[in-house]
């Protein structure tokens, strides 16, 4: 039987048979038949599936066993590129340590070399100026030249030996030497006043007949036979006490030594051996040869300086200065350990560094270095063989004439030093970073293997139910479509489109060629019309730095314009070498702001590494010339700083043609630079995050640090930005009181109870010292004067101080009783048309046009005297030499303007109009009265209690007692800067100023009425000071005292000066004005917590401030309008007075608040209680001789540090008012 066909299925299953085991009914067969169909749909999907996917398959494991190859592969290659790399830095590293080793030890090297050179030079010099000859020749001062050529050539003993020719020389001079046995003595005692470390208890004593001469080293005495020449031991350092030592160098020089040193006529390098330190030990004794190295020796272990290896240095004493060729008049032999030469070479931290020191001679030590530290090792060359492949060697052969010559001598050499490296070295630089980085890399590539089979099994997976869902729906379709159907509807409807794309080619511009060229006009009737289009690009790389000084405002509010101009231009030519050093192109400067860029006009990708450096420079060429510059321009200078900030980015850099074209840079980089800076800190340099990013990508991620928190930056919102690291200045800023910035805080010295001088008070002696010697020049060239050469003072000079002195300190009247109205100054000479314009530029800026030279010796007692009078100021936050220095300041500042006033036009004058003399009271026509102003102003408030002479009288001080109850500590700093200067310290700096009677009264007069000025709360002298105005600046004029009416005016105008330039800081800049007021406060309220006071200061500070400004430093500062002789300076100073004023007054209760918070928080900090005061009769009875014993100290403290080098005169500044009378009565 049949089954029916069904329409459009005949061809299908015509021929398909019907078995009769398989017999169904309809329904059933047609189930079965459409369930095997979907299965088959299925299976059918699923093989196609797998066909299909075989090859991704094959694929998924080799990619997973590629990434398993490649991080092996990575990971052994990151292994030994690292390794490589870390090696290759400790190679650099050791290099640049090697450097360091040969850049430092050449400079010890050659220092000592000079200071040799220099003493031979002293000695030749001393011959010459007192016209001595040879060998009968005593060098003045020994120990303090020879004592300076030691620590400054580390030289542990100096011996000058004098050349002696004939036998007949050597008894004279042994009697000489003799006869000459006194510097021996002075010469310990200098040892021991410079070093008091240094107990010299052990002496080698001889006593010597004439005509004998002693072998060095202990050995017997023999006669000195034969004609010489002989070379004795005369002067030794440090001193060893002895009768006569004389060393017949014939003996101690091996055969032929002596005479290579009379026939080279230079300077030679002996042998280095551990005899030689033996030797040492003889001469100066082992207990001041063990302190000779105590600063090198610290550890224990160490061995004994006496087995230390030990070389010595020959020089020759010429006879004729500068003349090398001419006759020795003696030698220099000197002994020194090579350990000394070693010392402080490499950072701490960095050790295993071997120096083996040799020489032509063949002898050889080696040294062992670990940081600042080194350890002898031993003779010979005990570097670690196998380590020679780090190695540098340099030779010291530049101080020889002719090296190869100087190795054919016997007994001399040319020394060389080789650096290696060790064991050691190479352990603390032995790095495990290759193995974490290799490490990481593997455990990368690793998880990276996991991550992909993981997401390859999610990916299957989902597959496997795509394909499920896929067949399934394939079987659907297939039952409910014909099969063309199905394959169209499950055909790829996917249409291929071509992918456009738009290449634009940026064309770079050389800028640095349109920007010397050029630009193309076309004028068009009254048109101009470019030819050209504008040249600018976009420089997608670059780095900007903004750098602004801060403090700078209030700095230059107290300077002249040309120091202002002085500072930028010194600090801006530093920052131009820098940056044609780095590559950096300087884009311009903004007042006080300097702008830079790298990355163009020349793009490079390391712009902003080198910006970085550039930044650093910038910050440290800043503090060594502001240090410098405190010299010239006065306090303060050295504590002005940079904020500096970086961000790197796209620019739009182009030339802005048109009137003075300019190549300009723009864009939101420029403006995001410029916040990097406002935001940043002093001396500190801030980075965006841009620039960070681009240093960590250059492996300087060390350099750099995180701000903490965000910065709020106007028109960004709040960034995170990064420090710069620089530890010069990171450790400067963490102090307030170094911080240039806006940190008032009452500056405290560091200073021990012995006065110590500080760094800022040096560099403030030194400007002060620069600014009178400038004076004296102008002194000097007013008239001709004795300078200060000669060997003695006059003695009409000594007769008339003396007299002079006498009748003050005869007559009972006080200081302030020695107050003239009228001090007579002298009338104006014929020519002073001539010194006028002299004086105008001799003190208007820097150049000093007077060629006249101060003697040494007068430029040294100054110095020595102007450092005595700072060690006499007390450690008072306001009353202190600093702001003595700044009273100093303000004077000099006023006597510029009185000097140059710029309202006076002198060429366009008539003959009946006043000349500058006249305009100027005759101030300006008297250098005298000039030094006499800044004199004053340096003096004033020496010694000053730091409470007012109110509080002095209530105490019942012996000093209120002494000066009558008025004006005590003006008088008393007047009487001890008056002692100090007739002391017998001090004749030629005398000498220098005056050389009449009546000019040395005209000089104490102008002092006593100055410094008397400063008295400003006493009513009475208030009112005369007053009257005397009034009675000055009136408008009735008698004909008949026209010269006393002139010398009024200009002493009452000389008061006013410095009275002004007491309080000038309240005409001055806010922040200086701040700076002061907020010292005054500390001053008064330690005052009131130390019981010295009745009311607390901060209770009326805000009103009293008002009221001063109101009733003194208002109406001061229109009297210096008013006299008309300080030109602009009268306005400048009112308009700050005003603008103080006034800002005081919205703002000023808020400060008090401020500072009475700070000061309470430094209550616990060491200000004195009431307890803890100072006793009213020490205060009266002891003060002149303890600041005479602190200026006495700061003189030898400061003998190392100031040039030239100051010396103490026998104690004469202990004594200078020792025994000094007030009304009958020693105080």
């Amino acid at each position: 039987m049949m089954k029916p066909s069904l329409p459009g299925r005949e061809e299908s299953f015509s021929e398909e048979p019907m078995f009769d085991d398989e017999k169904r009914t309809e329904e059933d067969t047609s189930g079965a038949t459409g369930a095997d169909a979907d299965r088959n749909e299925v299976d059918a999907v699923k093989r196609l599936a797998h066909r299909e996917t075989l090859h991704i398959r094959i694929w998924r494991y080799i990619v997973g066993f590629t990434i398993l190859g490649a991080g092996a592969i990575v990971s052994l290659g990151t292994y030994f590129y690292l390794d490589r790399q870390f090696s290759n830095e400790t190679e650099d590293k050791f290099y640049v340590f090697a450097n360091t080793i040969e850049d430092v030890s050449r400079m010890n090297f050659q220092a000592m070399i000079d200071s040799i050179r220099d003493l031979s030079l002293t000695i030749t010099a001393q011959a010459n100026l007192h016209n001595l000859e040879f060998p009968f020749i005593t060098v003045e001062s020994w120990e303090v030249h020879a004592g300076k050529a030691r620590k400054r050539g580390f030289l542990e003993a100096v011996q000058y030996m004098p050349i002696l020719r004939g036998a007949d020389m050597v008894d004279k001079f042994s009697l000489y030497a003799q006869n000459n046995t006194a510097w021996q003595q002075q010469a310990i005692e200098t040892s021991k006043l410079l070093n008091p470390e240094i107990e010299q208890t052990e002496y080698h004593t001889s006593t010597i007949q004439p005509s004998k001469v002693m072998i060095y080293g202990g050995r017997d005495v023999e006669v000195a036979t034969g004609d010489g020449p002989f070379a004795p031991v005369y002067q030794i350092s440090p001193p060893v006490k002895f009768d006569i030592l004389m060393v017949d160098y014939i003996h101690f020089f091996d055969d032929g030594a002596f005479d290579a040193v009379l026939t080279e006529k230079e300077l030679l390098m002996g042998r280095m051996n551990v005899s030689m330190g033996e030797n040492v030990d003889g001469l100066l004794g082992p207990q001041l040869h063990n302190l000779l190295h105590a600063e090198i020796h610290k550890d224990d272990n160490d061995p004994v300086p006496s087995v230390q290896a030990h070389a010595y240095i020959v020089q020759p004493v010429y006879t004729i200065m500068g003349n090398a060729t001419s006759e020795l008049g003696g030698v220099l032999f000197a002994f020194f350990s090579l350990d000394y030469l070693l010392k402080d070479l490499l950072p701490e931290g960095i050790r295993g560094l071997f120096v083996v020191v040799e020489n032509t001679c063949g002898d050889s030590f080696t040294y062992e270095l670990a940081g600042n530290g080194v350890t002898y090792k031993g003779p010979g060359d005990l570097s670690d063989p196998a380590y020679q492949h780090l190695k540098r060697q340099y030779v010291f052969d530049h101080v020889y004439r002719d090296p190869e010559h100087i190795t054919a001598l016997p007994h001399f050499c040319v020394y060389k030093y080789t650096v290696t490296s060790s064991a050691l070295y190479e352990e603390d630089n032995e790095s495990r970073l290759p193995i974490i980085y290799t490490f990481v890399v593997a455990t990368i590539f690793v998880l990276m293997a996991i991550a992909f089979f993981t997401y390859d099994m999610h990916v299957e997976k989902r597959n496997d139910k795509m394909v499920d869902t896929a067949a399934k729906s394939n079987a659907l379709v297939s039952s409910i479509f014909p099969s063309n159907v199905r394959d169209r509807l499950l055909a790829d409807s996917d249409k291929d489109r071509p992918a456009q794309t738009l290449s634009l080619q940026m064309t770079k511009t050389h800028l640095k060629t349109f920007l010397s060229g050029d630009g193309a006009y076309i004028e068009h009737g009254d048109e101009v019309i470019l030819k050209s289009k504008p040249i600018a690009d976009l420089f997608t790389e670059t780095t900007i730095m903004f750098g602004d000084i801060s403090g700078f405002t209030a700095w230059s509010s107290v300077r002249e314009p040309s120091q202002v101009f002085t500072l930028l231009e010194t600090l801006y030519r530093a920052f131009d070498q820098a940056a044609a050093k780095r590559g950096v192109f300087k884009v311009e400067t903004v007042g006080d702001c300097y702008v830079a860029v790298c990355g163009l006009p020349d793009p490079r990708s390391d712009h902003a590494v080198v910006m970085a450096r550039f930044a650093r420079d910038c910050l440290q060429r800043m503090h060594d010339l502001t240090g410098k510059l405190e010299v010239i321009l006065g306090p303060d200078t050295g504590e002005l700083g940079m904020r500096i900030g970086l961000h790197s980015g796209p620019v739009t850099a182009g030339v802005l043609r048109g009137e003075r074209s300019r190549f300009q840079l723009f864009g939101d980089t420029m403006n995001t630079a410029s916040r990097m800076e406002s935001t940043s800190e002093v001396n500190r340099i801030q980075l965006s995050e841009e620039t960070a990013k681009l240093l960590i990508a250059a492996g300087k991620e060390h350099w750099i640090s995180a701000r903490e928190g965000f910065v709020a930056a106007k028109g960004k919102g709040n960034l995170s930005t990064f420090w710069l690291s620089n530890e010069l200045f990171d450790s400067r800023t963490e102090n307030p009181q170094e911080s240039p910035q806006g940190n008032y805080l009452p500056h405290q010295e560091t200073q021990n109870e012995d006065h110590a001088i500080s760094l800022k008070t040096v560099r403030l002696i030194s400007w002060n010292v620069e600014v009178l010697l400038g004076l004296l020049k102008k002194i000097l060239k007013r008239k001709p004067r004795r300078s200060g050469d000669d060997d003695a003072i006059p003695g009409k000079q000594l007769e008339y101080e003396a007299n002079y002195n006498r009748a003050i300190a005869n007559g009972t009247a006080t200081i302030l009783d020695e107050v003239e109205e009228v001090i007579a100054l002298p009338i104006d000479s014929p020519e002073r048309d001539d010194n006028n314009s002299a004086d105008s530029k001799a003190f208007n800026g820097n150049q000093d046009p007077i060629e006249n030279e101060i003697s040494g010796v007068v430029a040294d007692e100054l110095n020595r005297f102007v450092t005595c009078v700072a060690s006499m100021y007390n450690n008072n936050p306001f009353h202190n030499f600093e702001h003595a220095s700044h009273v100093t300041m303000s004077v000099v500042k006023l006597l510029s303007r009185i000097v140059a006033p710029s309202e006076v036009d002198y060429e366009t004058s008539t003959a009946g109009s006043k000349t500058l003399h006249d305009h100027t009271y005759g101030i300006t026509s008297d250098p005298l009265t000039q030094f006499a102003c800044v004199f004053s102003a340096l003096i004033h408030d020496a010694d000053h209690p730091g409470v007012p002479n109110a509080q002095l009288v209530n105490e019942d001080a012996a000093l209120a007692t002494a000066y009558k109850g008025k004006s005590v500590a003006e008088q008393n700093s007047v009487q001890l800067s008056w002692d100090l200067l007739m002391s017998d310290a001090f004749p030629n700096l005398r000498g220098a100023i005056y050389n009449s009677e009546p000019e040395l009264k005209r000089f104490r007069q102008l002092i006593v009425n100055a410094v008397m000025a400063t008295d400003i709360v006493d009513k009475e002298l208030k009112a005369l000071r007053n009257a005397r105005w009034e009675k000055a600046f009136s408008q009735v004029q008698q004909e008949s005292c026209a010269q006393e009416n002139v010398n009024r005016k200009a002493t009452i105008v000389i008061e006013h000066l410095i009275q002004a330039s007491d309080v000038a800081h309240t005409m001055q800049h806010w922040h200086i004005y701040r700076k002061w007021n907020e010292r005054f406060f500390m001053e008064c309220y330690q005052a009131f917590k130390a019981g010295r006071a009745a009311a607390d200061p901060s209770e009326n500070w805000y009103k009293g401030e008002i009221g001063f400004f109101d009733f003194y430093i208002i109406p001061l500062a229109k009297k210096l309008k008013e006299c008309g002789v300080f030109g602009v300076s009268s306005d400048e100073y009112l308009n700050y007075a005003t603008k103080n004023r006034k800002e005081w007054e919205e703002r000023g209760q808020e400060i008090v608040a401020s500072m009475l918070d700070k000061v309470k928080q430094s209550d616990n900090d060491g200000l004195p209680s009431p307890q803890q005061a100072v006793t009213i009769e020490n205060l009266g009875a002891s003060t002149n001789k303890t600041h005479l014993e602190a200026a006495n100290s700061s003189v030898s403290s400061m003998s190392s540090n100031v040039s030239p080098p100051i010396r103490t005169h026998d104690g004469a500044l202990l004594s200078i008012l020792e025994g000094r009378k007030y009304d009958g009565k020693v105080v």
